[in-house]
């Protein structure tokens, strides 16, 4: 059995300048745990909600949106400084927060490597990209554990 067998085809992608507020709004509407970011029909990055957690360069830090989110509710007069922080997150685009250095598959790889791959590289959802670099799928660690239930 190869990839292409179980990845999905149509794949939820963002763009460069997609809105982390609308990035947030796929995922959990979606129930997803992660998009490419595509220029260009190519992959040029992947975020998940790890992506959303940990800090950056530009400082979006999800924990810090959440704070100023409790904050508010509280005081209904949240800090200035918390005030900037939100409008810094609000802001944010895909490109801001992306992982740049995104692991994919061949869709003719053996779904037998594919749990190898997933561990080596720490990564539990992968782009599928075709020989010319586009991308045609997208396979996750839990197309692999949903294969249990096909055994006899």
């Amino acid at each position: 059995m190869k990839v292409k067998d179980i990845m999905t085809n149509n794949v939820i992608c963002v763009n460069l300048d997609t809105e982390i507020s609308e990035i947030a709004k796929i995922l959990t509407e979606k129930r997803i745990h992660g998009v490419p970011v595509v220029k260009n029909e190519k992959v040029v990055g992947i975020i998940t909600e790890t992506d959303f957690f940990v800090g950056n360069k530009h400082s979006l830090y999800l924990p810090s949106f959440i704070e100023f989110i409790k904050d508010f509710k509280i005081s209904q007069k949240a800090p200035l400084t918390k005030k900037l922080e939100f409008h810094s997150i609000m802001k944010s685009k895909a490109e801001d927060i992306m992982t740049k250095r995104c692991v994919s598959v061949d869709p003719d790889m053996e779904i037998e490597d594919l749990p190898h791959v997933f561990k080596e590289e720490g990564f539990h959802t992968l782009p599928v990209i075709d020989k010319e670099g586009n991308l045609c799928g997208i396979v996750t660690l839990s197309d692999i554990i949903s294969l249990i239930n096909l055994q006899p």
